[in-house]
């Protein structure tokens, strides 16, 4: 791909082991008192790809964070960190930042949770100064640079689009042109596949391998192992901070990322799936706008009370979408949608307490200090926070919710000092305290480890099989809890149900 700088020359002795860029020697990060790593070693070299592996809160993306000098190592360290970015090893970060571009779905929720309506060349641009904001005009060179990763990484035709207009996926891909702009010498990935479509994610880790083909260092944190690219020289896993695990992959030994859909989920025993009752949601003719274009056109489509959907798709086709509009988020420009027993005018508040939605969009939003276990009561009234102590009864099932997902643990804890995952188990209590009729799920599984997204896929499964209807978009055929029977799949704005054929 042209977009990408040749590799650095290596002398055939030191291939096995490039010249450093960073070095993290036994170092600690300590945060209001809890230890988030602990006498980490890890060395990210020049040209070379590391990946990390481990649950959610082992440590990953702050361990990223100190590679790119976000992070202080604690003063009691029993080691420290060095820079080896202009020769000679320093301990100040100041200019690292600036070479070493990252992803995560943290950098992209600050766009939502600031509603920055920005031009997607303006995103790209502001690369060029490590910012959310460009600081100035592009010049001849940065803009033929902006055009250049833009259509390397296929988002050219949407140079001139708001980033609020965008899927997640898009987004995603904007945020990688932004990070390859300035030539880093190293790119950061914090579970930057995640949301994006079977096709996207393969093209998404093609253009990583390209990337570390040319030369830029690559570190790569990822829940899912399926995911780490062929030209990834170590793995390291990581558990409650500590390293637990090391390989060192000689080329003989890497094998290929297999992005594509996994899997699919087996189909429920007929025990196991209640009737399905009257309409909850009823289409009829709907299309909705958003800035203007159309992206749910002339839909048709029923969900009654007690069936299962899975709803899949390509990035930007409208399943976030849609699902706002069933949430009462959105409102169709033509045609007609019946919620519930609320008749074709219902929204989200009417909707609060008996609809629980999760998103990523959502979670974007969830990033004030707040404690959790208020973050969960705040499904009752489908408020993002609460100004006030919930009372005793909503708090009490919003502990029992979080029991239920296994994370009781962080009730008491400031959101603001969750893991990416963390946070998204403490969205899918607030989903269910209510006792919700209906759930909603828009990725609801990205950003959890393997186990977790088991444990929390079980959860759904046993809220469908007590009767709660559930709509559940994905990009992940392994992510469809069993009992979802009916299929959709939407695509440029068309809803086409596709039960009994092949998952999508």
């Amino acid at each position: 791909m042209p977009c990408y700088p040749s590799r650095v020359p290596v002398s055939p002795e030191s291939r096995d082991l490039p010249p450093p860029l960073v070095t993290l020697d036994r170092v600690d990060v300590r945060l209001g008192g809890r230890s988030l790593v602990e006498g980490v070693s890890v060395t990210l070299r020049e040209g070379a790809g590391l990946a990390l592996l481990g649950p959610n809160g082992s440590g990953k993306s702050t361990l990223l964070r100190l590679l790119r000098g976000e992070e202080w190592p604690h003063p009691s360290s029993a080691g420290r960190r060095l820079f080896h970015l202009s020769g000679e090893p320093s301990e100040s970060p100041i200019g690292v930042r600036e070479r070493m571009a990252l992803v995560s779905p943290e950098l992209q929720d600050r766009y939502v949770r600031r509603d920055l309506d920005l031009r997607v060349e303006a995103v790209i641009r502001s690369g060029f100064w490590d910012a959310i904001y460009p600081e100035s005009a592009a010049s001849p060179e940065q803009a033929a640079r902006i055009r250049e990763v833009a259509d390397a990484l296929g988002v050219g035709h949407l140079l001139g689009r708001s980033m609020l207009s965008l899927s997640r996926g898009e987004g995603r891909r904007v945020l990688l042109a932004r990070a390859l702009a300035p030539r880093p010498v190293a790119l950061l990935l914090d579970e930057a596949a995640d949301g994006l479509d079977a096709g996207a994610r393969g093209a998404f880790l093609e253009a990583v391998s390209a990337i570390l083909g040319g030369g830029t260092a690559v570190a790569m944190a990822t829940h899912r192992d399926e995911e780490i690219v062929a030209e990834i020289d170590e793995v390291v896993r990581l558990d409650a901070g500590r390293v637990v695990g090391r390989e060192r992959r000689s080329d003989g030994a890497r094998t290929a990322a297999t992005p594509g859909v996994q899997g699919g989920s087996s189909r429920p025993r007929p025990d196991d799936v209640p009737a399905a009752g009257e309409p909850v949601f009823t289409l009829r003719a709907v299309t909705v706008l958003v800035d203007g274009t159309a992206v749910l056109r002339d839909l048709d489509w029923t969900v009654r009370r007690g069936e299962r959907w899975g709803v899949v798709g390509p990035n930007g086709a409208g399943k976030s979408t849609l699902l706002r509009l069933l949430a009462g988020e959105e409102q169709p420009v033509e045609g007609e949608i019946e919620r519930l027993d609320l008749g074709p005018h219902a929204d989200r508040f009417a909707l609060a307490g008996r609809i629980g939605l999760v998103s990523p969009e959502l979670q974007a939003r969830h990033r004030n200090p707040t404690r959790a276990e208020w973050v969960v009561a705040s499904g009752f009234e489908g408020a993002v926070g609460v100004g006030e102590a919930p009372p005793p009864g909503r708090l009490a099932a919003a502990r029992a919710a979080m029991d239920r997902l296994g994370v009781g643990a962080l009730a008491g804890r400031d959101v603001l000092g969750l893991s990416y995952g963390e946070l998204r188990k403490v969205l899918i209590a607030r989903a269910l305290a209510p006792g919700p009729e209906v759930l909603l799920l828009d990725e609801p599984l990205a950003g959890l480890d393997r186990d977790a997204r088991a444990f929390a896929l079980s959860v759904i499964e046993g809220a469908a099989k007590s009767g709660v209807t559930v709509v559940m978009v994905t990009h992940h055929g392994d992510e469809l809890p069993g009992a979802a029977i009916r299929r959709a799949r939407l695509e440029d704005g068309a809803l086409r149900v596709t039960d009994g054929l092949p998952s999508p």
